[in-house]
């Protein structure tokens, strides 16, 4: 299976652009998910790959072959669409043999690989209804059939389960990942949905207005966002942040301050902040998970009051309001906290994982 690589890659639509040169690679076999919210551009990042759109500038490589001219027919890629794309009018066998009978292939080796592949995602007793007769996730395995059967080198996912309701997206998301590890195919995978691209994919490639943000693994761009977007975007609930704080140093020591908030830093987040040799506002950032209610006040945290509070049935979300400030935060409640709403509680963080971002750039210092 060939290795993906992506060099400054640009797609203009008039003024507008849609992929702002971007570069990335993904490697034989590996499964890398192109994430983002609509209009960033991911989908026409997939499409050139496919062929369907000309890049405005930069180069497509399989491999050691520049693709950027190549149809889509001689690209050696299954593709499956978010709407399934299936012929109403013919049976399921009809519709995964259909690009096998474009190539004119003998109907005994249509015959035998549509079995195998019907068998393979577990449809074979489904190959003589139409797509009216059967289920969305069905559907689903039936347009994946029909792109598996040409035995591509490369798969294409443009947002494949966003039309299932959500049990079915989580069973079929187990499905895919699956079959992609046993078939070891090279896989791109369009989503909106983190929740997919964090569980799928050995790599993400976070989009925004038609740049990458960010290029690393679920766990890299979950605990060490290099900018707010990636941060806020990526996880649920999002990263929580506390703006214009202002750094200072007393006594030797170093802290975050706001009209009403002093958090004292460790010496080495400290270094790290003097040597971004920002002069400006800063932002602290920390995930829901990295921070309790305790019982008695420290340097490492600061006071709110109980806005509301989310029971979740296995969780319980606590959403605080930092006192000093008009920022709302949701941490996770220890097991049996016993809080009430108004309530004035302390909010310690943990040691090592907060973050701290640049006010102006966005960027993250440490």
């Amino acid at each position: 299976m060939p290795t993906i690589r992506v060099v400054n890659l640009k797609k203009y639509f008039g003024k507008v652009k849609a992929v702002d040169n971007i570069s990335f690679e993904v490697k034989d076999g590996e499964f890398v998910a192109l994430l983002g919210p609509s209009g960033c551009g991911k989908t026409t990042t997939l499409l050139m790959l496919a062929g369907i759109y000309k890049p405005t500038g930069g180069e497509i490589w399989f491999d050691d072959q520049l693709m950027n001219n190549v149809p889509p027919k001689y690209r050696e890629i299954g593709m499956v669409f978010q709407n399934y794309a299936l012929y109403p009018h013919m049976t399921v066998y009809e519709n995964i043999a259909f690009p096998l009978r474009a190539k004119k292939m003998e109907e005994n080796e249509i015959k035998k690989r549509v079995h195998d592949v019907a068998k393979k995602l577990m449809i074979e007793n489904l190959l003589d209804r139409k797509p009216g007769q059967i289920s969305g996730g069905q559907q689903q395995r039936v347009a994946l059939a029909r792109a598996l059967i040409k035995q591509p080198k490369v798969l294409l996912f443009d947002e494949p389960l966003s039309n299932l309701d959500a049990k079915l997206r989580m069973m079929m998301r187990a499905e895919i990942k699956k079959l992609q590890e046993d078939l070891g195919i090279t896989s791109v995978y369009v989503t909106h949905d983190q929740a997919e691209a964090m569980t799928m994919a050995s790599r993400i490639v976070v989009f925004s207005r038609g740049k990458i943000m960010q290029y690393g693994t679920p766990d890299e761009v979950y605990r060490k966002p290099k900018n707010i977007f990636v941060a806020t975007f990526i996880g649920n609930p999002a990263m929580n942040l506390i703006r214009n704080l202002d750094y200072i140093k007393e006594k030797g020591k170093a802290f975050l301050v706001s009209e009403n908030l002093r958090l004292e830093l460790p010496e080495d987040v400290a270094k790290k902040i003097e040597e971004s040799k920002n002069s400006g506002k800063f932002i602290l950032g920390f995930r829901p998970e990295d921070a309790k209610i305790d019982q008695k006040e420290s340097d490492m945290g600061f006071w709110a009051y109980v806005y509301v509070l989310e029971p979740l049935g296995r969780d319980l979300i606590i959403n605080l309001k930092v006192i000093g400030t008009e920022e709302l935060i949701k941490i996770f409640a220890e097991d049996e906290v016993n809080i009430k709403k108004d309530e004035k509680v302390f909010v310690k963080l943990q040691h090592g994982k907060i973050h701290i971002f640049d006010s102006e750039t966005e960027e993250l210092i440490i």
